[in-house]
């Protein structure tokens, strides 16, 4: 099992997303790619995800997001779950702020909000209880609690890019210029954000 967050499923639902990471918000290459290259491989192993419902909220404000399609398109997969703050979570967030209090420390040195802390923690939280090994987020508040609660957390630049996306980096870089008397394309304009149909896992007797 492993879970999702926003920055993660951003990448995944909308298209034209992007993913940016450091001081200096360079920007992560073919970071849809390497996600969609990371469900495949998920599919192909079986192993299902979590979606923890505030990461789900996150995603549902998305400027141009369409609530309904996403939902639609998330309840559509067979190995995605999405998870909510239940009795267990509470009681697994109970602990970790208990002891994040001893400590001395509750916002682990970040400059966040008491309420953006706890609002990143019940991400955590969903994870764990959910028997979540591996939490795939760009989110500093969220991956630092996650891995000090002992989940593995990656990054989208720590996933690999596609083997098909690394050929495509040995293709001309420079191809000609269109001629200039052929009409320009009009802009296409997109009023609302459309996520992407997700992979169907193989039913259980499909590869027996």
């Amino acid at each position: 099992m492993v879970a999702f967050d926003n920055t993660v499923l951003s990448l995944l639902i909308f298209p034209d997303s992007e993913q940016h990471q450091g001081k200096d918000a360079a920007l992560v290459e073919y970071a849809r790619e390497r996600v969609l290259g990371l469900v495949q491989t998920l599919e192909d192993e079986r192993e299902n995800v979590v979606v923890p419902t505030p990461a789900l909220a996150e995603l549902l404000v998305t400027e141009g997001a369409v609530a309904q399609d996403i939902l639609t398109t998330l309840h559509g997969s067979a190995f995605i779950r999405i998870a909510g703050f239940d009795e267990r979570a509470a009681v697994e967030l109970a602990i970790r702020l208990r002891d994040a209090r001893r400590i001395g420390d509750q916002r682990e040195g970040l400059n966040i909000t008491k309420g953006e802390m706890k609002f990143d923690r019940q991400i955590v939280a969903i994870a764990l209880v959910s028997g979540a090994k591996v939490l795939y987020s760009d989110d500093l508040a969220v991956a630092r609690f996650a891995a000090g609660c002992g989940l593995d957390v990656k990054k989208v630049a720590d996933l690999p890019v596609p083997a098909v996306q690394q050929a495509l980096e040995f293709t001309d870089p420079n191809p000609p210029a269109p001629d200039d008397d052929s009409p320009a394309e009009a802009p296409i304009a997109v009023e609302e954000r459309q996520p992407d149909p997700l992979p169907s896992a193989p039913s259980k007797g499909e590869n027996e």
